[in-house]
């Protein structure tokens, strides 16, 4: 896309803020901008224009000009507006269908189908883009400078109209929280005064009506010192001056003043300076000093008592509270004073039904009683029982509401857990048994009797075990749960059983102990289940589980066989066919080996993906992580297959990301196998076309990278129904496939199942006739520093002495025309007896080891040699030949002390590559 920096979370969250600010995404700003949408249209001389703005998740379309297409709001990703709002300039596409950034691009398929594109980001005064003014054309096009100057200075009058809509905004917000702090001044219940520094009232609320019975324009202009009670006056100023010399600002006092109809109310007043204006509020406390009054007599009782005590008013505020109260749920009274006590001790599962139906008793003058899960100041559960008495004033009105609050919680936990036992002892259908501190059975349930058979009053006075033991019974198990018990220890166990009719039971017991206060044992509960089935279940699938590992090992030991069959002639068909083409054949022999040639190597290809595939089905097949240069990997398998790709006249290509590291960790092996077998279809599947593999880097960091990979032809394609058939084993897209271009139906299912050893999915996107694309992500370990290579000597064998041990007489013939060209000293043994023999009479360089002979194995033989006495039978290089691929044949090669094998059928670069390694 766009080459535009990426902005980091926090900046996209500002540029959100700012967008939001401007409440251009709803229904305003509808029509406002269309005339200039307009205006761009006709400076750039396009048919169509729009103005985007860009939001968290979706592109809006805002205003538009020329536009087809209606839809207006488009989902963000794929959009080109979000990279263009970062650019610098003016960002201008003459044709999209061929620009790089549009790939994925909505415009690409819009109704309007556009071919030319340009945008002008919209940038706010504070540097926030919030989205674009574009112009589009169905024609190939470009503009020139003055246009783009002109579209430049056309989007900043955007920015002034939008900064002028969000003032506006500002405005009216302001100007509507000023009219509602006025309404809420005028409707307080307080009274808000303003005062002069003299104490003249310059500003009141109705308030001072209400409470005192004076007008506004009774009390505007006069000393607030006039309507105080004259013993408080002087009270007061003294008050006010000491705080002053001090530096207080704030004042907060009670006292009592004189209302219009001479009667004398508290009031609380608090007052703070700014300026030359004095700012106050008071409010009425008379009737709380008359409650204070009387509560200080009664809370000298209600203190003294151990019960919680709380006193409300008639609006269910919290007056006053005992120590006792704190004690029990942990609320002072500084904490619930002046709040309803429902709403401090209600929890998530407080029945909020049991507390408004006392709220109604108390509204309806009633005294109740009830019981409730309240929850302490630390959040911890608590039940209370609260005893309410309604005390009503002279003129039968709720005056006040005593509370008694008792802590109920040990009685309720004691209750609960009886309940519980209760249902589980009668409606269970699990047996339940309650045992005396000897253990001894003093009740059952109807299940237990139906479980076993004995009625309760057979049971009563004996051990559960004792009666239900057999001859098969482990009675060892019910020994140590006996023990577990007299330490007072829970204990469950699964044991044998006999039924009273004599069938047997398997059964599961749970024994938990029950504590008295004095920390001893005062009875058992045990719950006994029956699990006769679930044993059952559980040998089922223990014989289930040894018959299919059993089939497994029998199909890994037939493949392994037929393998073995299979490689030791086909390693003489290989084997003679390199020696027949290497050994200078008239011309008219070259295309009948070379066909002999590419059978035989096709039939070993297949026998190696069915082996393969066997393997990792039995999940023997494990990545080896080594440090491989992937450049070279691909590089190499795109040289081997260009003859391939030249016998179906295709192009094959290669496009390796350079930013990828020279080293990385992987498995060279199986990475090889998967991009050979997709480009290998790839090839296969198309004539006179393209097949290109391109390896890129996607996320990385200091340790490890992601790298993607994509094999695309340009071939016949896969039918879109048969693009999860093609992964299955044994199967290809069509019928015709296989008779037509050959193969297994395995590459496939391999390449799937490696991938996944490297935790990777492959992907398949093909249309029938156009070409295929398969693409998959790994991500690998990097390497940083590596041991150098030892450098490759040149190939020297002359004077080397080997001992080839194998009892197949062609295997012989093959070895020995292939050896004896690099000067080789060959020696033979048919057996693992004479292959001693040789080894002790004479001294070799190496050994190829058969592995399957007469006599004894090679495995065998080897470990003999190993175990002589000189240095040189431990240090001698024994390489074994096998054709077997049983998966615990590497653990022997090592066990039996083996330095390495060679699988059959083998090419003589596979032999060289050993002989380098040994004797050089």
């Amino acid at each position: 896309m766009l080459n535009v920096p990426s902005p980091n979370l926090q900046v996209e969250e500002q540029r959100l803020a700012a967008l939001y600010a401007y409440d251009v995404l709803g229904e305003g700003l509808n029509n406002e901008l269309d005339n200039l949408v307009k205006l761009a249209a006709q400076i750039a001389a396009t048919p169509k224009a729009y103005i985007t703005f860009v939001d968290q998740e979706n592109i809006v379309f805002k205003a538009s000009y020329g536009l087809v297409t209606k839809e207006r709001v488009f989902n963000r990703d794929g959009s080109i507006c979000q990279f263009a709002m970062y650019a610098n300039e003016v960002y201008i596409t003459p044709n999209i269908h061929e620009s790089p950034d549009f790939k994925g691009s909505l415009l690409l398929y819009s109704e309007d189908k556009i071919v030319f594109y340009a945008s002008v980001p919209l940038v706010d005064t504070e540097g926030f883009p919030l989205g674009c003014l574009c112009v589009v054309d169905d024609i190939e096009r470009s503009l020139n400078s003055s246009q783009i100057e002109a579209l430049q200075t056309l989007s900043q009058q955007i920015i002034t109209h939008l900064s002028l809509r969000r003032k506006n905004l500002q405005l009216a917000k302001q100007t509507q929280r000023s009219e509602e702090f006025i309404n809420v001044f005028e409707a307080s219940p307080e009274i808000h005064c303003i005062l002069n520094r003299n104490g003249d009232i310059v500003f009141t609320n109705q308030a001072a009506y209400r409470l005192l019975g004076y007008k506004r324009e009774e009390v505007l202009g006069r000393s607030m010192w006039s309507f105080c009670y004259p013993e408080d006056v002087l009270k007061i100023i003294n008050h006010i001056e000491e705080g002053l010399k001090l530096g207080e600002k704030e004042f907060t006092l009670d006292f009592r003043v004189v209302d219009k109809a001479g009667q004398v109310k508290w009031l609380s007043w608090s007052m703070v300076s700014k300026e030359d204006r004095w700012y106050s509020y008071g409010r009425d406390i008379t009737e709380r000093k008359r409650l204070i009054a009387e509560l200080t007599n009664l809370s000298f009782v209600a203190s003294k008592v151990n019960n919680g005590v709380v006193i409300s008013d008639n609006y269910n505020r919290v007056s006053w509270a005992n120590d006792a109260f704190t004690e029990i749920t942990g609320f002072t009274l500084q904490d619930i004073q002046g709040k309803p006590l429902g709403d401090l001790i209600r929890g998530p599962e407080t029945d909020w039904s049991v507390v408004e139906e006392a709220r109604k008793l108390t509204n309806e003058k009633k005294s109740f009683t009830v019981d409730i899960l309240a929850y302490r100041k630390d959040k911890k559960k608590i039940w209370l029982s609260i005893y309410s008495t309604i005390i009503l004033s002279a003129d039968g009105e709720v005056e006040t509401e005593i509370e008694i609050i008792i802590d109920i919680t040990e009685k309720k936990k004691a209750a609960q857990e009886l309940e519980i036992l209760s249902t589980v002892a009668s409606k269970t259908n699990t047996g339940v048994a309650i045992c005396n501190e000897e253990g001894a059975i003093t009740w059952v349930n109807t299940a237990l009797e139906l479980l076993i058979g004995y009625a309760s009053a057979e049971l009563s006075g004996k051990m559960l075990g004792d009666v239900l033991s057999t001859d098969e019974t482990d009675r060892q198990v019910i020994l140590s749960a006996r023990a577990a018990s007299e330490n007072q220890k829970s204990f469950s166990i699964e044991v044998l059983a006999q039924k009273k009719d004599g069938t047997s039971i398997w059964l599961s017991v749970a024994n938990t102990p029950i504590i008295n206060s004095k920390g001893k044992v005062e009875r058992y509960i045990e719950l006994i289940t029956d699990i006769t089935e679930r044993k059952q279940v559980e040998r089922d699938i223990i014989q289930a589980k040894e018959q299919a590992l059993q089939l497994s090992e029998a199909k890994e030991m037939f493949l392994s066989v037929m393998s073995h069959e299979i490689r030791t002639p086909l390693n003489a068909i290989i084997g003679m066919t390199h020696l027949l083409i290497e050994n200078e054949p008239k011309t008219s022999q070259i295309e009948d080996l070379n066909i002999l040639k590419f059978s035989g190597e096709n039939l070993l290809n297949i026998i190696n993906d069915v082996l393969d595939f066997t393997k990792i089905e039995t999940g023997n097949l494990h990545l080896e992580f080594l440090p491989v240069n992937l450049q070279v990997l691909c590089t190499d398998i795109i040289s081997s297959l260009q003859i391939n790709a030249n016998k179906q006249q295709n192009v094959l290509g290669l496009n390796f990301d350079k930013q990828i590291p020279s080293l990385v960790l992987a498995d060279q092996t199986r990475l090889y196998q998967v991009l050979m077998n997709l480009l290998g279809n790839a090839i296969k599947f198309t004539t006179k076309g393209k097949v290109e593999l391109s390896v890129k880097a996607q996320h990385q960091n200091d340790s490890s990278i992601a790298i993607y990979f994509e094999v695309k032809d340009n071939g016949i394609g896969i039918p879109s129904d048969k693009k999860d058939y093609i992964f299955e084993t044994f199967t290809q897209a069509r019928a015709d496939i296989s008779a037509k271009y050959g193969g297994t139906g395995l590459g496939l299912a391999i390449t799937k199942k490696l991938l996944k050893l490297y935790q990777s999915e492959i992907k398949v996107d093909s249309l029938e006739g156009e070409g295929t694309s398969f693409s998959f992500v790994i991500k690998f370990d990097k390497i940083w520093q590596v041991d150098s290579q030892k450098s490759i000597k040149p190939v020297a064998f002359e004077g080397k002495r080997i001992l080839i041990v194998d009892d197949n007489e062609i295997n012989i013939l093959i070895a020995k025309r292939i050896l004896m060209k690099w000067g080789l000293n060959i020696d033979f043994a048919s057996d693992g007896y004479k292959a001693i023999a040789s080894i002790t009479k004479n001294k070799y360089d190496l050994v190829f080891m058969d592995i399957k002979m007469p006599g004894i194995t090679g495995f065998e033989t080897t470990t003999i040699i190993r175990g002589m006495e000189e240095e040189y039978y431990k240090n001698l290089p024994i390489v074994a030949l096998t054709a077997s691929t049983l998966h615990n044949e590497e653990s022997k090669f090592k066990e039996s002390g083996m330095n390495g094998h060679v699988l059959k059928p083998f090419s003589p670069t596979e032999i060289k590559k050993v002989l380098s390694r040994f004797l050089i």
